[in-house]
């Protein structure tokens, strides 16, 4: 990878804390996504639902399944503390800093779409 990902994360709408960062959405919502490095590759992760939530939901895990099915991106699954997660794996090896923003923004954008559709409120 040529550039760290705190570098290629600076933009307007981009605001780095840590290994988390706060992207804000074309409508004023915003959501977080937490960047780790493992071998070659970068893991985005965001939090879409809480425990209470999905476990309310018996037909949330079919219903991801079919959801992951067909996306290429993003993809969600339920962790070990049974919350709903958005995953996103990308290479870093040419990553730029445009793709890894484009990323950055695409699961931002999903997880809190989900979120919206499940509880129909912002909590992230």
């Amino acid at each position: 990878m040529t550039a760290d990902w705190r570098t290629m994360a600076s933009a307007e709408d981009f605001s780095v804390d840590g290994s988390s960062v706060g992207v804000t959405l074309q409508d004023g919502r915003k959501h977080c996504v937490e960047v780790s490095k493992q071998a070659n590759e970068l893991v985005l992760s965001a939090f879409v639902v809480k425990q209470s939530v999905v476990s309310s939901l018996p037909e949330l895990p079919l219903e991801i399944w079919k959801r992951n099915r067909s996306a290429s991106l993003v993809g969600f699954r339920i962790d070990k503390k049974n919350r709903l997660i958005a995953e996103c794996r990308i290479p870093t090896h040419g990553l730029t800093s445009e793709e890894f923003q484009f990323y950055m923004r695409t699961i931002a954008v999903e997880a809190d779409r989900l979120e919206f559709l499940l509880t129909g409120r912002d909590q992230e």
